[in-house]
Parts: C-alpha cells; sequence; structure tokens
C-alpha cells in the first residue's frame, strides 16, 4: 500500500457538480503569441528575435507576410483580400522559413490570412472572389513548404464593410447564403489542395456572432440579421479533408472569467449549441474537425485603469493569481491550443531593429512588464517541466503517493447505484487502485489536511484506466463543504492510454486567496457495464514562487 504525502482528512460532504467532463485523452497544450510586434515585420526579419523567443515558453508565433512585389505591390497580410499575390515572391523565402520552423518556439506558427476586407467585395464578383483563393491557396502552399503548423484568420470586421451582411443591395437572403457558401469552398479548396493537413485557427469562427443569439432559433436569429458568416463556414466545411483541422479562438473570451467557468460554458456552447448553425450535413465533420481555443489579452493587465480593455472588474484581476487560473481553464476546456493577444510590449529581443515603430510599441518584453508571467505559463503548459524547475526532481524520483485508503467513497442518492471499492488485484505498476463500475454520479474524495497558504503551487498527479472517470482538484468554503460557485475546480487533463491502457494526468494548481482547503475529486459519470480505475495519486509541494 502506498505512503501518504500529505495528513488525511475526512470529506464530510461531496456535490459533484457542472463542469463538462471531457472522456477523450486530452492533447498536449501548445501555447500561441499573436502580437503588434510581428505584424509590420517580414518573414526576413524574424531571425534577428527567433533565439530570444527560444527562451520563453511559446510554441509558436503569428507570421505575418509583407513582401514586396516585383510590380510595386505588396504581398501583405493586411492585403490579402484585395492584391493579387505570386507565389515567386515567396519562393526565396522557403529556405529562411524552414530553418525558422525549426526552432522550438517556431514549430508551432501560423501565417496570417484570411481577414475581413477593407472595402466590401461584392458576393457576385467572380474576379475578385478568384483572386481572393488565389491568394490564399499561395499563403497555404509557403506555410506548407516553410514547415508552419497552418494558417490563422481574423474574420472580425475593423473596416465596417460588413462583408458577411446582407446589405439593402444585395440579391435575397436565400440566394445570398447560396453564394456566400460556394465561396467558402472556392476560398478554401486551394488551401486543403496546398496544404491538405493544414491547421487552421480563426480568432472566430461560430463563436463570431454568438452574443446576438437568443436562447431560441439560432438559425431564426442568424436570418433575421442578414448574417453570412455561418455560410461561409459551412463552405469551409464542404471542402475540409479528413486530414486538416479547424480551431475557434472566441476572442470574446478576453474577458472570460474562470470562477464562473466561462471558458466551460463557452466550450460547450461552441461544440454543442453553434453547430445548429450549419447544414446537418456538416455537423459530424464539424464534431470532428472542430476544436477550441481561447485567448488572453495581455494588454488588460497593462493598461492604466479607465482605459476600454482595462481589467479591474475584480479585486485580484491583475495579479498573478487571477492569470494563472484563467489559463488553466483555458487549456483545460480547451483543444490543444491556448493563445496571447499583446500590443503594446514584446515577447523577443529585437535588438537595435526595434520593434514595429508605427505601432508605438515598447521595446519592454513582457517578461518585465508582467514578472512571472512565463513562470504561470509553464506551470499550465508543461507541470513536470515546472515542477522539475522548481527544484523539485518529481520526474526521476517519485515522491510517495496518497494512501488510496484516505479517500471517502460517495454516490449521489438520486443516481443510479454503482460499485465502488479498492481493487487489490488491478493497478499501475501494482496491484492496487480505486475502482467504479456502473456508478451514474459518484466520486472518490480526498481533502489535504495540510494548511495551505495563498500562492502556495502543488503539482497534483493522477492515473485513469477505463471508462467514465475524471479527475477534480476543488476547494473548500468551509473546513466541511466543497466550494463550487465561487472558485472553479482545475481539471486534471488525462492524455493518451499507455500499452496497458491507463491515462496519466498531472497539473500545477496554485491556492488562491479566501480558501478554507483543497482536496481531490476522483469522479465516476458511467453508463450501466462501464469500469474505471484510479491510481498513482500524487500531491507534491512546490517551492518556486514569484508574481506578476
Amino acid at each position: 500500500m502506498k505512503s501518504t504525502l500529505l495528513k488525511k482528512s475526512v470529506s464530510l460532504c461531496l456535490c459533484v457538480s457542472l463542469f463538462p467532463i471531457f472522456a477523450s485523452a486530452m492533447p498536449a497544450v501548445k501555447v500561441l503569441a499573436f502580437a503588434w510586434e510581428f505584424s509590420g515585420k517580414s518573414v526576413r526579419d524574424l531571425p534577428a528575435v527567433v533565439d530570444s523567443l527560444d527562451n520563453t515558453p511559446i510554441d509558436g508565433i503569428g507570421v505575418y507576410l509583407n513582401e514586396p512585389q516585383s510590380d510595386g505591390t505588396k504581398l501583405s497580410t493586411h492585403n490579402v483580400m484585395h492584391e493579387t499575390w505570386r507565389r515567386e515572391t515567396l519562393e526565396p523565402l522557403v529556405p529562411l522559413a524552414r530553418e525558422l520552423t525549426a526552432h522550438r518556439s517556431m514549430r508551432e506558427s501560423f501565417i496570417g490570412t484570411f481577414r475581413a476586407p477593407h472595402r466590401r467585395i461584392d458576393w457576385r464578383d467572380d474576379g475578385a472572389w478568384a483572386r481572393i483563393a488565389s491568394n490564399m491557396g499561395i499563403a497555404a502552399w509557403f506555410a506548407r513548404e516553410g514547415g508552419f503548423r497552418g494558417l490563422s484568420m481574423d474574420p472580425e470586421d475593423y473596416h465596417r464593410a460588413a462583408q458577411f451582411r446582407r446589405l439593402p443591395d444585395d440579391p435575397p437572403y436565400d440566394t445570398l447564403v447560396e453564394m456566400a457558401r460556394q465561396r467558402g469552398r472556392e476560398v478554401f479548396s486551394g488551401v486543403f489542395r496546398e496544404f491538405p493537413d493544414v491547421t487552421i485557427l480563426s480568432f472566430w469562427l461560430l463563436s463570431l456572432d454568438q452574443r446576438s443569439f437568443g436562447e431560441g432559433d439560432l438559425a431564426a436569429d442568424v436570418r433575421a440579421r442578414g448574417d453570412l458568416w455561418p455560410a461561409f463556414v459551412d463552405g469551409i466545411l464542404d471542402v475540409l479533408p479528413p486530414t486538416a483541422r479547424l480551431f475557434d479562438g472566441d476572442e470574446f473570451s478576453y474577458w472570460f472569467d474562470s470562477d464562473r467557468g466561462d471558458y466551460h460554458r463557452a466550450a460547450n456552447a461552441i461544440h454543442r449549441r453553434l453547430p445548429a448553425l450549419l447544414s446537418p450535413e456538416n455537423r459530424g465533420k464539424y464534431a470532428a474537425q472542430v476544436g477550441v481555443s481561447f485567448g488572453t489579452y495581455l494588454d488588460m493587465y497593462t493598461d492604466p485603469e479607465g482605459k476600454h480593455w482595462w481589467d479591474g472588474r475584480k479585486p485580484d484581476c491583475r495579479d498573478s493569481l487571477h492569470i494563472e487560473r484563467k489559463l488553466n481553464q483555458a487549456a483545460e476546456a480547451g483543444d490543444g491550443y491556448v493563445w496571447f493577444w499583446g500590443e503594446k510590449h514584446c515577447w523577443g529581443d529585437w535588438g537595435e531593429q526595434g520593434p514595429n515603430p508605427a505601432r508605438g510599441i515598447s521595446p519592454k518584453r513582457w517578461r518585465e512588464v508582467l514578472p512571472g508571467l512565463e513562470e504561470v505559463i509553464l506551470a499550465v503548459k508543461d507541470p513536470a517541466a515546472f515542477a522539475e524547475a522548481s527544484g523539485r526532481d518529481v520526474s526521476t524520483k517519485r515522491p510517495p503517493q496518497i494512501d488510496l485508503d484516505a479517500f471517502t467513497p460517495w454516490q449521489h442518492d438520486k443516481a443510479r447505484k454503482g460499485r465502488l471499492w479498492l481493487d487489490t488485484a488491478f493497478g499501475d505498476g501494482d496491484d492496487f487502485s480505486l475502482a467504479a463500475e456502473g456508478c451514474e454520479d459518484g466520486a472518490y474524495s480526498y481533502v489535504i489536511g495540510t494548511p495551505l497558504q495563498a500562492g502556495d503551487r502543488l503539482l497534483v498527479r493522477a492515473s485513469l484506466h477505463g471508462e467514465g472517470g475524471y479527475a477534480l482538484f476543488c476547494w473548500r468554503r468551509t473546513p466541511d463543504k466543497w466550494d463550487w460557485t465561487r472558485l472553479a475546480p482545475v481539471v486534471l487533463r488525462f492524455g493518451e492510454p499507455d500499452a496497458a491502457g491507463w491515462r496519466r494526468a498531472e497539473a500545477v494548481v496554485r491556492v488562491p486567496e479566501s480558501t478554507a482547503g483543497a482536496g481531490l475529486i476522483l469522479g465516476v459519470r458511467q453508463l450501466p457495464g462501464q469500469t474505471c480505475h484510479f491510481d498513482n495519486v500524487e500531491i507534491v509541494p512546490l517551492a518556486l514562487g514569484g508574481d506578476l
């Protein structure tokens, strides 16, 4: 039997509730940086900064195209909807791009492409849409040849062109819907032909207009507003090959509050509610190939009070505990990517070249103006690496694990009853595990007996085998009650199963202010006949501190 790391305490009550539980394996988290510092730069400028990017925890950046062409025009991400791009403009840059994407910090980089236009493009203008389709195909070719992960999109209507709204002089709405869907097919057919396994991250996909939707018929809401964006997305899905992936970046997430569970609610809406906007034949493809990825706007935490984006809604909104909780939940609820948008400061050290001067960007790096930010990112995306940096060698010398008999079993009174027991014949590396079978709503709970201080960090690990299990690290409102409404739990992300079928999860959790304690819930939501086992539970104090 495993020895106890932290002092046991008995759970007096339990109420497992509302957070979506994902039964499938959670992907590793990759962190992306989209920023003004890159927007005025060419691919030729990036070698000057890539080494300094390698010393951050980011995995990729948003790359802009800014290249003069032989005819005097410019091949620019910002003009993808208006200029005519030529492949020969980018061909000399392919070797340089391959060198860049060999760097650790560039492997998940995305080429900026499709945007809302500066001037509205007539849906009936075949020549204009053919030009856009050609430009997108060239961008996809360059991304594939250069070793980039894929393309990014930004359909926000910055120039108020109303491209994706029906205007009075347009054809009837039903006719226009078919045109928009056809243009989506045309624009992205070349993308998928050039780069069949492309990943496309759009700052908005179906989430673009979700705040305008009522609680009733989504299709009726879309029609009432003359909204054409869902039809255009439908066209993209028409030609989406099984090897490609789309991500909805849901830029509304800048304002999300993790303590309300906003990221989970948004993920649920994107995965389950918004597909009603699509044609029935594309909903299965959407479910299989569209993920969600949430953004964090860094300037919200550096702008002075009174700015529109200043985040001062809660007393602790600008401290590291708040940002770490937000990033943790963005990673929990998302499908593999979290991303940042930054404007007034830099991720990289541009040296004498300096960042884009036209934007008034300070050469100060985010690590300077938000001390501890990179530590927070590492804690969220790679708990093992963070634990190693803390000075606690938990990768080669495993700490003692919590006695499994320290967990208290529980089943909901109104749920179908199942079986919860300590299995002495099956385990992950031994012959012991906590087991559950056919339990509709139940859990094993463990309450940490050692007092916790705000800012303390803990590395939490567990193994899971079978179906219907999940794990939550939860906070206590009082010593004898869990807190489900004020502080959101941390969802442990279980990875892919090993050869024996065991999936492992780990997370770094940070103790917030005003909590009466914490503990781990190994939850079960099973159908009849399903079985799961939990094992190798560890809660390890980490010494590494720091603040923003």
